[in-house]
């Protein structure tokens, strides 16, 4: 029977969280077929052999294996590989080292986006583990669901990942490949094009943060500057996206981005060219209130030694 709905998970050398990712597939209860997608980046430690364990255990679960890591050659795994062959009307996401907690979120999820056709992408609340503890999230929602769009996204970034499940019908992929600076964020921009997205506020699933993670633990100014370049290029390329609140994210990521290199020069660090090359045409192009914070800032900084 075919799937409703395909799970596309995404590993590269993730051996110790693997499991628990894959359990949290297996919770899942549904009134409708799944499938399990699963894209390997070329993992070079016990990560394939576990996934060729459940395989072989699993029907549901099919691998796409590769030899050379994709991503370290910007080619996006998702755009190139995970949606062209996912099979469900609905994706799901979940990287490898993330995990869902609440047995009927793909139920729930898939249950609103059905009964309300205008809506494409679905999220939920989740909670944070560092290594220690869990966190939970307070985002002051008004309401159960909240409609996200071009005139809210991103504010607040509550709209992770591994909480996703969308459309697949609503997807652009030749746009989505044809972007130099792609990140989760790409995908929701360019999804929003055919519809709205909601925000459901139940818990379920656990964002993990640790030393192996391709992005929680990266610098603030990749972060930022990551977050700006991708940001800038998808609304670029969308003009019915450029609102009043994605300029803002745009120039808050881009002030975040500088200001954090003036704040690295002056703490002594050594600066690499497209840091500083940033930071000065930034500034240079920047409104009369950035100029003077940034003026102020370096004035202080200046005094302070």
């Amino acid at each position: 029977m075919k799937p409703l709905l395909t799970i596309c998970c995404t590993t590269f050398n993730q051996e110790k969280y693997i499991e628990q990712t894959l359990e949290g597939f297996y919770l899942q209860k549904t009134n409708f077929p799944i499938d399990i997608q699963i894209h390997d980046d070329a993992s070079t430690d016990g990560t394939l052999a576990i996934l060729k364990k459940h395989a072989e255990k699993d029907p549901r679960i099919k691998l796409i294996l590769q030899t050379e890591n994709k991503y370290s050659q910007h080619i996006m795994p998702w755009w190139h590989y995970s949606f062209p062959q996912a099979e469900g009307k609905y994706i799901a996401l979940c990287e490898g080292d993330d995990y869902w907690t609440d047995p009927l979120k793909l139920q729930k999820q898939v249950d609103f986006l059905e009964a309300n056709t205008g809506y494409v992408i679905s999220w939920t609340n989740y909670q944070i583990f560092n290594g220690s503890s869990l966190l939970s999230n307070v985002w002051n929602h008004q309401t159960e669901n909240t409609t996200i769009d071009y005139d809210n996204i991103f504010s607040p970034y509550c709209t992770l990942t591994l909480t996703a499940v969308f459309k697949k019908e609503a997807l652009d992929l030749e746009l989505l490949k044809s972007f130099k600076h792609s990140k989760d964020n790409s995908l929701y921009l360019v999804l929003l094009q055919k519809g709205k997205g909601v925000f459901m506020d139940f818990e379920s699933a656990v964002y993990r943060v640790h030393e192996g993670g391709v992005y929680s633990l990266q610098s603030e100014f990749f972060k930022n500057y990551s977050s700006y370049l991708n940001v800038k290029e998808v609304t670029d390329a969308i003009p019915e996206s450029k609102t009043a609140n994605l300029k803002k994210v745009v120039k808050s990521l881009g002030n975040a981005t500088a200001f954090e290199v003036l704040k690295l020069k002056n703490a002594g660090q050594d600066l690499s060219e497209v840091q500083l090359n940033f930071m000065k045409s930034y500034f240079q192009e920047a409104d009369f209130k950035t100029k003077f914070k940034y003026y102020k800032r370096l004035l202080k900084y200046l005094f302070s030694k």
